[in-house]
């Protein structure tokens, strides 16, 4: 009897497994974008979700964006080491940071998608980001979302986030629409992670040596979220990516003006204000 069981377990964990990774996402996207037109990409843009919604691939020369929710340092350095040798038009890679960005990873459960879906990490042996069913709860939020809406690839053909509108902030449609207070409270770190700053570094190191620009770009917020902030934090950030010297160029944008109605929380543009925000940084290179 306890065999039947165990038998019907895995196979219902292996079904829901099937059915999960059937189900279209910005990761697998992204990697089949890649494969396929990595060769013309001059503009890459790499970072979390700040990146993910703020730089416009539209608005730059040949880009894309292949940045995402919570993408950390180390996965920005594995999609650069992974494509950068295929990209043979590459002049500039861009990399949107937040000021939560070189600190510990925050969402832990994304490993699995850069496991599983984009190939940056050994799936085997078997290990808790090998799998989806390893986290139940997100797994049948994600079956049942897809089942209601069929919404859930996020991005554009250019790689940029989907559905960060106006309307969508005033509705408060999405759950990461924020306050100020919650937001803070997520992106305080209690130090810098030598693993986030080595892998700039590198990432630096990778682009210099085949004539590639690379731009850092520390993301707009807003005024009351950067005051909220640990004075030591912000002013820590900004001396690591300063000391980055020429080895990158470094855009501190985060008290650049954004107007009122072009914020979709205290840390994320909206589509509308990321077209001229990004048509700034073209500017200012």
């Amino acid at each position: 009897m306890i065999g039947m069981w165990v038998a019907v377990t895995v196979v219902l964990l292996g079904g829901a497994e099937w059915i999960a990774e059937s189900i279209p996402n910005s990761y697998v996207y992204k990697r089949e974008y890649m494969e396929t037109h990595g060769g013309e990409i001059k503009t890459l843009i790499l970072g979390s979700s700040n990146a993910y919604d703020g730089l416009n691939p539209s608005e730059l020369p040949a880009a894309f964006n292949l940045a995402n929710s919570s993408q950390t340092l180390e996965d920005d350095y594995r999609l650069l080491a992974k494509y950068i040798d295929r990209m043979d038009s590459l002049e500039t890679v861009i990399i949107g940071l937040g000021y939560h960005s070189l600190g510990e990873a925050q969402e832990t459960h994304r490993r699995t998608y850069y496991t599983i879906y984009m190939d940056l990490y050994p799936r085997w042996p078997i290990s808790k980001n090998s799998l989806e069913v390893f986290n139940l709860e997100l797994l049948t939020k994600k079956i049942i979302k897809y089942a209601v809406s069929r919404d859930v690839t996020r991005c554009d053909s250019l790689g940029q986030r989907l559905g960060h509108t106006r309307v969508a902030a005033e509705n408060g449609d999405e759950w990461w629409n924020k306050d100020v207070e919650s937001l803070v409270a997520g992106d305080r770190v209690r130090g810098l992670e030598d693993e986030g700053i080595s892998g700039l570094e590198e990432m630096a190191e990778m682009c210099r040596a085949r004539g590639v620009t690379m731009v850092v770009v520390q993301m707009p917020v807003m005024k009351a979220y950067k005051e909220a902030l640990p004075k030591e934090q912000v002013a820590l950030q900004d001396s690591v990516l300063r000391a980055l010297g020429g080895k990158a160029v470094y855009i501190d944008a985060s008290e650049w003006h954004i107007p009122e109605d072009g914020w979709y929380n205290a840390t994320h543009l909206t589509s509308e204000a990321s077209v001229d925000f990004t048509r700034r940084i073209k500017e200012s290179l």
